[in-house]
């Protein structure tokens, strides 16, 4: 408890200017002895990580998470002299060409932050430190509470939308406010059928709506209920995503980013797709492909200023050890072994959310998103290239 309440506190994360001090070891054994005491600390983060709280700055992804984090931060800080544990590392992505990633192997931007926070204009919106206000549907999901850590860390004011309390308590949402960054929790956002008008009062002044909301047909211990439920897509992807169209609408938002899924068009596409395993499959769950598709053509036609980002399916390693992220034009990517990628990380798909607020290349943009292996990270000046040959 004493090691544990020591790394929480910023005094415990040393930072050195030039590298930690110089210290001279009798023998190989006693250095061998202090890494492998350190290993201990961070064994004990991950295995008592439900007793690490935090007093100030953004919430972690979960307490666990949390715990791991500080502990190969604190590791990364005495090996290699490390500040802070996401301060952005330079590396050679392509011969010749220097970019900088941050610690999950991210292409950030030269000054080391995570998007350029220029581009789209957001004249008349209620600003935060220059920047428009962002709502987050779906803020606790796996996707979600990585979309909001990204907004943390970008500075932005955000409101988290959820639904299950259990997963907010998990993530420590609460309402905070400081110089650098604004959140406020939004209880019972429920995206479902007929809810416009509540969820036109939630939003709130916000500008910016990132809906990363959607049907899971995986079994959560705290709602059994929906487990197998195939009425949620239709409930959920198709009737909830319009209302939440329909609510942006009224509220006068600037921007829609919404998460779809790679082979919503396949019927379109011809029996080669639609009688796929793939495509038969993933649908095969109350239609959610369709749903989605049938969600998209609804953004498109509403007026509202759109990116559609159709990710491979997701997972949570971290892009560095996946490939570099690679945008693709719709209707592309048909989860065959031809296809550049077949998996993404979430944390490159948050990151490319964060980047199409103010990117003008995502503006009214379908983009289907995947990581290449062996590939080295994509430059920042190249997003989105890949997806407008269809535009």
């Amino acid at each position: 408890q004493i090691v544990l309440s020591s790394l929480a506190h910023k005094s415990a994360m040393p930072t050195f200017a030039s590298g930690p001090p110089r210290r001279r070891y009798r023998s190989r054994a006693s250095a061998a002895a202090v890494v492998a005491a350190l290993l201990g600390v961070a064994f004990c983060c991950v295995r008592w990580s439900s007793s690490v709280t935090f007093v100030e700055g953004p919430a972690p992804q979960s307490r666990r998470d949390a715990a791991f984090m500080l502990a190969s931060g604190s590791l990364a800080s005495v090996a290699v002299g490390a500040v802070a544990p996401m301060m952005p590392l330079a590396v050679w992505a392509e011969e010749g060409v220097k970019q900088k990633l941050d610690r999950s192997g991210r292409a950030v931007m030269p000054d080391g932050s995570l998007a350029l926070w220029e581009g789209k204009s957001y004249e008349g919106a209620a600003l935060f430190n220059g920047k428009p206000k962002v709502f987050v549907a779906g803020s606790t999901g796996e996707l979600g509470r990585r979309v909001v850590l990204d907004l943390l860390r970008g500075g932005f004011s955000i409101y988290c939308g959820y639904r299950d309390a259990g997963k907010k308590a998990e993530m420590q949402y609460e309402n905070r406010r400081t110089e650098k960054y604004e959140q406020t929790i939004v209880p019972d956002n429920l995206i479902e059928t007929g809810r416009a008008k509540e969820l036109a009062e939630q939003l709130a002044d916000a500008s910016v709506v990132i809906d990363v909301a959607g049907a899971m047909n995986t079994f959560d211990v705290f709602r059994p209920q929906l487990f197998n439920d195939n009425t949620l897509p239709e409930r959920v992807d198709l009737n909830g995503t319009k209302a939440l169209i329909d609510a942006a609408k009224a509220r006068g938002v600037k921007k829609f980013i919404y998460v779809s899924a790679i082979l919503t068009n396949g019927r379109a596409l011809g029996a080669e797709v639609s009688a796929s395993n793939e495509f038969v499959n993933w649908n095969k769950y109350g239609n959610v492909l369709d749903c989605k598709h049938e969600a998209e053509e609804y953004l498109k036609a509403s007026g509202l200023d759109y990116t559609i980002i159709r990710p491979v399916p997701m997972d949570n390693t971290m892009p560095k050890d996946l490939g570099g992220i690679s945008f693709q034009k719709a209707d592309s990517l048909r989860s065959k072994n031809s296809d550049p990628g077949n998996k993404i990380s979430r944390d490159d798909v948050s990151l490319a959310l964060l980047d199409a607020i103010f990117n003008p290349k995502a503006s009214n943009l379908v983009a289907e998103l995947t990581d290449v292996p062996r590939q080295p990270p994509t430059g920042r000046a190249q997003w989105w290239d890949g997806a407008l040959a269809s535009a």
